[in-house]
């Protein structure tokens, strides 16, 4: 009897060791998107589609689709090489649910560009499912 008892008080032991880490590490939206941020204005490119669902919708300047990590890696690289990262400032977020939403201003040495990038809640991670840059004109309409 005291066999199984310790037996069963290890095995609940085990349980709660094995997922403390994913209750512990759990990243909320809100820290997502200080790393997301912090990515963006360094254009780090890996650190920022590491946060991107297996596909993630990108609109990169009018050119809408869905891509894998890999895919939007490429087309991400492509375009901070071309737009070298000065700053980038969150003006706008929120959480409700499982899903969040943050907007930002990314000045380059050559222009402005509205980011708006939506999240969602999976598993107890989140994950970016839309990330949209969008032209200087977006922002300050002539």
């Amino acid at each position: 009897m005291l066999r199984k008892l310790l037996v069963y008080f290890m095995s609940v032991l085990l349980l709660l060791v094995s997922k403390a880490d994913t209750l512990v590490f759990q990243d909320t939206p809100e820290s997502v998107v200080k790393k997301i941020a912090e990515a963006i204005e360094k254009g780090d490119v890996e650190s920022l589609t590491r946060n991107f669902f297996k596909t993630v919708e990108i609109d990169l300047l009018g050119d809408e689709n869905f891509y894998s990590q890999a895919q939007s890696v490429l087309l991400l690289r492509s375009f901070f090489e071309k737009n070298i990262p000065v700053k980038f400032t969150i003006n706008h977020q929120g959480a409700k649910d499982l899903t969040a939403f943050a907007i930002g201003t990314l000045q380059c040495k050559n222009g402005l560009f509205r980011i708006s990038i939506f999240l969602k809640t999976e598993q107890g991670k989140t994950y970016i499912h839309q990330f949209r840059i969008e032209p200087e004109s977006v922002i300050n309409p002539k």
